[in-house]
């Protein structure tokens, strides 16, 4: 194959070179035998001089045109070539993190291409979670779409790292296939987070009080006689974080405050994942007009406190979660009352631990216990005052 032209002129270039620097060589061995330092220093001037011309006709050469062997001359150019047409790089997707939900923003133009999408082909999650309807994008107007879901819906994964709590998911674009089979654009995947400290409850913003607040269902804001808040372990104050480890326990005190002169009773709690105490699943851990069952179900630190004081009681449970529920919030909801009986108990005014495999009264008297085997007595005064009070959310996270 003949050598292309470009080549050849190289390989001829540098041969002469070649020759060149041989005489200056033999030429230098001379001048250091013979003649004295100035003739010498001449002599190495000039080699340094060829040097730099060499390296100065080699650059062009190969930065210059390419030339084939029929003598055509092209050129090579960069794949980062700035005539490419490029994106504004403007955001199309944003996240808002409230206390207990995220909220996505979407843009139609969800490619920045002109092309809008559908909000019937943006979800949050998994393919299994496409039919629920928070986990689907919905149009919000003006070019664009948003999903709002809680924390734990739409298979949010929960990560703890340091201090952090971290929801994270996937914003899914699933094209929709046309009648005839086909679909114009690929699918996407976004991941979203929302990540929160855990010294404070789930928010975006800094808590300056509890995390977690007690809602009365009976009595205007700021009125209820009753409280029910998150204790410390050594229950001198309030918890100001609502995080726990599974299998932890969880200290709580209710309390009444009226302006009479009162005994308070628990009814019944009940744990569920959302603030609806009603919702699938729950779990009734006291029941049966105070009857602590969950220690008979395995709760092994379930129990109630020795009273302090007759307007008050404290209670505490491990922390838990719902089998095959990936969300890992719990709230709390309890009935209670107070009565103007001080001193006596009954079946409907009781306060019972499971111990040793038996019902025992904190105030004694533990027959009136003996009901939680059963159906206690839904009778009760028409004088008490009662309240349902719902706690949370507490976090409850796995550990590994």
């Amino acid at each position: 194959m003949e050598m292309p032209l470009r080549r050849r002129v190289i390989c001829l270039f540098l041969f002469a070179v070649w020759v060149q620097l041989n005489v200056l060589l033999c030429v230098l061995l001379q001048a250091m035998t013979t003649m004295g330092f100035a003739v010498l220093s001449v002599v190495l001037l000039l080699i340094i001089s060829l040097v730099f011309r060499v390296s100065d006709a080699i650059r062009p050469l190969k930065e210059g045109p390419m030339i084939d062997a029929e003598g055509r001359e092209y050129k090579t150019v960069s794949l980062e070539d700035s005539s490419r047409p490029t994106h504004d790089g403007k955001t199309t997707v944003q996240v808002e993190c409230t206390e207990v939900s995220m909220i996505i923003f979407i843009q139609a133009d969800f490619y920045n291409n002109g092309r809008l999408v559908s909000p019937q082909e943006l979800f949050l999650g998994d393919a299994k979670y496409w039919k629920n309807k928070p986990c689907q994008a919905v149009d919000a107007g003006d070019g664009e779409y948003v999903i709002e879901a809680d924390l734990q819906d739409c298979g949010s994964k929960l990560m703890v790292i340091g201090n952090n709590l971290i929801y994270s998911n996937n914003l899914i674009h699933s094209p929709v296939v046309g009648s005839l089979g086909i679909t114009r654009a690929t699918g996407a995947v976004v991941p979203v987070s929302c990540h929160y400290k855990r010294v404070h409850t789930v928010s975006s913003t800094v808590q300056q009080h509890p995390p977690s607040v007690s809602i009365s269902s009976e009595f205007p804001m700021g009125s209820a006689p009753f409280s029910l808040r998150l204790k410390t372990d050594d229950w001198s104050a309030e918890k100001y974080s609502n995080t726990v480890y599974l299998g932890d326990p969880l200290h709580l005190e209710v309390s009444y405050s009226g302006l009479d002169q009162r005994k308070l009773f628990i009814d019944l709690c009940v744990a569920t994942l959302t603030a609806d105490s009603t919702s699938v699943p729950r779990y009734c851990f006291i029941e049966n007009h105070g009857c602590f069952v969950d220690a008979r179900d395995g709760g092994l630190n379930s129990v109630f406190k020795p009273r302090s004081t007759t307007s008050s009681l404290q209670f505490q449970f491990d922390a838990f979660l719902f089998q095959d529920d990936l969300r890992n919030t719990i709230y709390v909801t309890c009935e209670v009352k107070a009565t103007r009986q001080l001193w006596r108990s009954s079946p409907t005014n009781k306060v019972c631990n499971y111990i040793n495999s038996s019902w025992k009264n904190v105030d004694g008297l533990d027959g009136v216990c003996q009901c939680c085997k059963g159906v206690c007595s839904k009778l009760t005064s028409k004088d008490d005052i009662c309240d349902t009070l719902t706690l949370g959310p507490f976090i409850v996270i796995p550990r590994k």
